[in-house]
């Protein structure tokens, strides 16, 4: 797994465009299918984090470079989750990894099985954003919906 790990945060590494001071990767993934993305600031603006999913146009990169990365941080995320089961522990349906710049790592594995409820990936990534990045709902209904999971999910497993 420390493999694994690694070879993510290298991966990551490797597709952000500039000096970085933290990223955020999270991963989702089930016997469906699944998703992953991250976050990054900078050391001149911490409280700014950057979307993945916007790199290849604010910074001109190879869209298909890019994308072959994204497929390689899903396929090590599903390898991650497959050494669970393989090792006969409980699978997770999510986990967030966290990297500063001096490399000290973070992971939160989640094991609520997110395609089970109603809530919408926008849904559950507001949520993420709120508790890892410190994003605040700026709408009603969004806070209405942070609230809604803060009732039903206390622990806050995400």
């Amino acid at each position: 797994m420390k493999q694994l790990h690694k070879e993510i945060a290298e991966t990551v590494n490797k597709m952000i465009p500039e000096e970085w001071g933290k990223f955020y990767f999270y991963a989702q993934i089930s016997e469906t299918g699944g998703g992953t993305y991250f976050f990054y600031n900078t050391p001149q603006n911490t409280q700014s984090f950057t979307y993945s999913l916007k790199i290849p146009f604010e910074y001109h990169m190879d869209q298909q470079e890019f994308k072959k990365c994204k497929r390689k941080l899903f396929e090590l995320s599903n390898q991650l989750r497959n050494s669970f089961e393989n090792n006969h522990q409980e699978l997770w349906y999510s986990f967030t990894m966290s990297v500063d710049s001096n490399r000290k790592l973070n992971i939160h594995y989640d094991y609520t099985n997110w395609f089970d409820t109603k809530s919408s990936f926008s849904d559950q990534m507001m949520i993420w954003k709120r508790k890892y990045l410190g994003e605040e709902a700026s709408e009603e209904k969004d806070r209405a919906l942070i609230a809604k999971y803060d009732s039903e999910f206390p622990n806050d497993p995400i």
